[in-house]
């Protein structure tokens, strides 16, 4: 691990980010790149040890290349070379991700806190007096000529720009009052990572069954992610009722001894109401929450960052026209998160639970979905293809 310097919070600094995330990690990677002096600021002591989000897809890796960060993703990384469709126990079909016309046709799948230590470590790498971890900011004050950040200790940072990176929960834009427009849908779901048990270490599978979605997908060095859609909300999954109701739907199971990780989610679509105001900017899940069935919304804050740090150096420049920038970056990334959102509530009313007796409708649906030109659309959806 790269040793990190303590922060010099003297000074007025360009860029100053509230939260220490993959969009918060990643977007520091990028202006330290770009010598754009900054601040991130973290509440979390340490990397958070939940795995929770796996999927990282094509565009992202592309983003990773340009970065630096991309040999280390491959290397600790599972890449999944295809989906497979089932319908109850029978196969339907596969969809390979091969016929994507890109660099990295594939999709790869790593534990969410791994994919932050990377990042971490590369920051540090290029600003290695960067993160103050510890501390998160708990309020702020807008200037003529910029914004003061307060932090949890009280401490006072100058900065020209404050990002809002701290997630859906954002206090950042809590603060500058900006809305959190949507809401909650009626679907529940358990997960849990167990050890690999299934020889298909490139495949992903997708059960549409009767009693709702079954999603395994391999991730990191020997793991596989179960997620099963549930009729009510479970507070306390069990690993056992897991590897019974995959049993059951499926004809496959987890070995319960194995597992690693639990957890339980609903499903939400929120936007916030403005991406920018005055001198906040909000990017990740601060800005856009969409449902985590297709694995959009890790992805989706790297490609805010990724623009939001292209943008700076202009934004940052009083000769350029600030709000024209600023307004561009909301634009397309409301378009996005839109879209995103779009293609996340698809997958949602997909795996919900059907009658027994339609069943072989629904085979023949998913059936026709797999072949062109059908299939060339679903593999862009899938791999968030012009989300970027």
């Amino acid at each position: 691990m790269v040793k990190k310097n303590k922060p010099d919070l003297s000074g007025v600094k360009p860029v100053l980010i509230a939260g220490a995330g993959p969009t918060g990690l990643l977007l520091g990677v990028m202006l330290a790149m770009r010598k754009i002096p900054f601040l991130i600021f973290e509440p979390r002591e340490s990397v958070s040890q939940h795995s929770r989000s796996i999927g990282i897809h094509p565009p992202s890796l592309q983003l990773f290349k340009e970065t630096g960060l991309l040999d280390e993703f491959l290397e600790k990384g599972n890449r999944i070379h295809s989906g497979k469709a089932f319908v109850n126990h029978d196969a339907v079909g596969t969809i390979s991700f091969s016929k994507l016309e890109h660099p990295y046709p594939f999709i790869l799948t790593l534990s969410q806190q791994i994919t932050e230590q990377i990042l971490e470590n590369r920051l540090l790498e290029l600003a290695p007096d960067s993160l103050s971890r510890g501390q998160g900011v708990a309020d702020f004050t807008r200037t003529k000529k910029g914004i003061t950040a307060i932090l949890d200790n009280s401490t006072e940072v100058e900065g020209s720009y404050l990002v809002g990176a701290d997630g859906k929960n954002s206090l950042v834009r809590e603060k500058a009052g900006i809305e959190f427009l949507g809401g909650t849908y009626p679907d529940h779901y358990v997960m849990g990572d167990f050890e690999e048990n299934i020889d298909s270490r490139d495949e992903a599978r997708v059960f549409l069954t009767s009693r709702g979605l079954v999603e395994s997908f391999p991730h990191g060095q020997n793991l596989r992610r179960w997620v099963i859609k549930t009729s009510d909300k479970i507070d306390t999954p069990e690993a056992g009722w897991i590897a019974k109701e995959a049993m059951d739907r499926t004809g496959t199971s987890p070995d319960p001894e194995s597992c690693s990780m639990l957890s339980s989610f609903g499903v939400q679509r929120l936007t916030a109401d403005a991406f920018f105001k005055k001198r906040v900017i909000l990017a990740g899940d601060a800005a856009h929450v969409v449902s985590p069935i297709g694995g959009q919304g890790m992805n989706l804050g790297w490609f805010d960052a990724a623009l939001l740090a292209g943008l700076l150096p202009d934004i940052l420049n009083p000769e350029k026209p600030r709000p024209k920038l600023l307004h561009s970056y909301e634009y397309r990334r409301k378009r996005a998160a839109y879209a995103a959102a779009q293609r996340a509530e698809f997958n949602l009313k997909t795996g919900r639970a059907f009658p027994h007796k339609t069943a072989f409708l629904k085979k023949l649906i998913v059936h026709l979905m797999l072949l062109p030109p059908a299939r060339g659309i679903l593999l862009k959806k899938f791999t968030m293809e012009g989300l970027d």
